[in-house]
């Protein structure tokens, strides 16, 4: 009796073990999809196999990310906008100190002109991960918008002497925003700022701006979000003619027109995405990755042209971009 009653154990426990091993082999599968996708901006996966994907056991991505966030991506491109905020609120809870999915959900209520909401998710999403530039930038923009200049000084002050010229900059682009006469006070954070920018073509671009005034450049941060949310609906066209008309307010950042050029990439426009592409590589040589050499690189093995599409692809490998050691396997061996 004792040994059947142990033999009923060991069996149990290895039933449970192998159902909970198949679970979590079957969620790896699919956070290699999600994570892919999430790390390459894209959100080409159909929704009906989004669906299907387990987001309960285990509920985090092995780089601790929601995999109910993730999945929510695709419902917003699809539409579904009740199911993917239920989605990105039971996120919250599921790894509540990155505030990744307050952000997602800050950018949702935004671009619905909800300033309210807006306020409340980006604060949260800021104050877990201050140091995070894209959290720093919808909460400046929204303080801006509601005009809470005081509160928009006491947060940069929190994040200033971290000395990410990003924050600063987006704190200058809402304090001028705000208040034209803001200049005077400005360009003395101008000056301290020259001493740690190691970009000078984005540092000189502002301290132009500062010298004589925002009145272009007022709804900057609005745009750039306008065009992500355009992008996130598949609203390609549209998401690259207004990333285009942000990189000529602000040239001295080429990721604008970076993801210009993706945008009409992906919406089929290859001659004006090869042109914008070439202009970032002649122009711009002190990027941050290989992002431009390895959308370049596909854009001619698509077009047929083999030979040099590989040569940029094995550029963007050496780099380690994500998705260039895939891509050659593939087409260039």
């Amino acid at each position: 009796m004792k040994n059947k009653f142990i033999f009923i154990i060991i069996v149990t426990v290895l039933v449970v073990s192998i159902f909970v091993n198949f679970r979590y082999n079957k969620s790896l599968q699919n956070q290699t999809i999600l994570l892919y996708e999430f790390n390459n901006f894209t959100l080409d996966m159909p929704i009906e196999i989004i669906e299907k994907m387990d987001d309960d056991f285990p509920n985090t991505t092995v780089t601790t990310i929601p995999i109910s966030m993730m999945k929510s991506r695709y419902y917003l491109k699809n539409k579904r906008d009740k199911e993917a905020i239920s989605l990105l609120k039971k996120s919250i809870n599921q790894n509540p100190f990155l505030g990744i999915s307050e952000f997602e959900l800050a950018k949702y209520y935004f671009r619905k002109g909800d300033l309210d909401s807006t306020y409340y998710y980006s604060k949260s999403a800021f104050h877990k991960l201050p140091r995070n530039n894209y959290h720093s930038k919808i909460y400046f923009s929204t303080l801006t918008k509601l005009g809470k200049e005081k509160e928009l000084d006491s947060v940069f002050n929190q994040v200033k002497m971290q000395l990410d010229f990003e924050q600063w900059k987006d704190y200058i682009f809402g304090k001028l925003e705000l208040n034209d006469d803001n200049r005077d006070e400005l360009k003395k954070l101008i000056v301290e700022a020259d001493h740690f920018v190691e970009d000078r073509d984005q540092y000189n671009t502002l301290k132009v701006l500062v010298n004589i005034g925002f009145q272009s450049l007022g709804n900057l941060q609005s745009l750039i979000l306008k065009a992500e949310t355009l992008f996130d609906q598949n609203k390609l066209i549209e998401s690259a003619v207004v990333y285009d008309q942000i990189s000529k307010i602000d040239p001295s950042i080429y990721t604008h027109m970076e993801n210009a050029a993706i945008a009409y990439l992906k919406a089929g426009k290859n001659s004006i995405a090869e042109d914008l592409f070439n202009y970032i590589l002649k122009n711009y040589f002190n990027r941050k990755n290989s992002k431009t050499e390895f959308y370049l690189g596909l854009l001619y093995i698509d077009s047929g042209k083999k030979s040099e599409g590989c040569k940029y692809i094995e550029i963007a490998q050496k780099n380690n971009f994500a998705g260039a050691k895939l891509v050659k396997n593939k087409f260039c061996n």
